[in-house]
């Protein structure tokens, strides 16, 4: 019987060893993907910020639904294509559904696969994008835009993963459109543009809602993958110390089980000396 469950705890040993290099292997994996992230994520805000500041100097008076709010609203989730980033894209996901009993929108845009099952039996669902980039695109949330303004989509809001610091990443809401002119005095004097017809306000703000969705969507990605990291450490401590207690049951039943050979072996050499 001893030797039955020291098999079994010898096997549980090695199996918790060979889950615990794969969940450092994809810490690491994690760790540089990051770094390749963070180089291109401050140039996203850079890029971003600058957007910002020319939209600020133009006054719009093109009736665009960016602008006049006047269509219908949505709701943009930003989430994960892959897992094992711990509850990072269920708590995405929850905070969407919460702010959509809350708003209720009448559109849903929804991007990434882990998060895609929590919206597929909703009605509301316009499209939902799964496996579209590895690291985001400007390409893809020009597409985004593109989908809602064929929809007639007027009022926007995101739920998006964001990047607090290495050990906090929490879903968040930014309010994207419409446009909110308050802050155009902020930069003084406005730009004279040319051309100053409504065809280049139009491509202005369809290119800074894209600007927009593009870097809260690498606030996400580097959100998860630091989620991942962390995820990947902690079961890599955890399997650490599951093999520890395993090791430690191990030697008690070895011990155990040497015992019980030696108290046989004493109880047989003594009925010998009776006999």
């Amino acid at each position: 019987m001893s030797r039955g469950k020291l098999l079994q705890i010898k096997r549980r040993i090695g199996a918790t060893q060979s889950l615990k290099k794969i969940t450092k292997a994809m810490e690491m994996v994690s760790t540089a993907q990051i770094r390749k992230v963070e180089k291109r994520l401050g140039v996203v805000r850079e890029f971003l910020n600058e957007t910002k500041n020319i939209v600020s100097q133009v006054h719009f008076e093109v009736e665009h639904p960016f602008v006049t709010g006047n269509g219908q609203s949505a709701l943009i989730v930003i989430g994960t294509d892959m897992g094992l980033c711990g509850s990072f894209p269920s708590e995405i996901s929850r905070a969407a559904i919460n702010l959509d009993r809350r708003e209720n929108f009448d559109q849903i845009y929804v991007v990434g696969a882990k998060i895609a099952p929590s919206f597929k039996k909703n009605s509301k669902v316009a499209r939902i994008y799964e496996y579209e980039y590895e690291v985001p695109t400007f390409d893809f949330t020009q597409l985004l835009v593109t989908d809602m303004l064929s929809n007639n989509v007027a009022k926007t809001r995101v739920v998006y993963g964001k990047f607090k610091n290495k050990l906090a990443q929490i879903p968040d809401v930014f309010t994207l459109t419409p446009f909110n002119e308050q802050k155009n005095n902020e930069y003084g004097d406005r730009y004279e543009f040319e051309p100053v017809g409504a065809d280049f306000q139009v491509k202005l703000i369809e290119f800074y809602a894209t600007s927009v969705l593009f870097s809260l969507a690498f606030e996400t990605k580097i959100s998860e993958l630091y989620a991942r990291q962390n995820s990947m450490r902690n079961a890599t401590e955890n399997a650490e110390d599951v093999v520890k207690q395993l090791t430690i049951d191990y030697n008690k039943v070895r011990q155990a089980s040497i015992t019980q050979e030696l108290i046989e072996i004493v109880t047989g050499a003594d009925a010998l000396k009776e006999r």
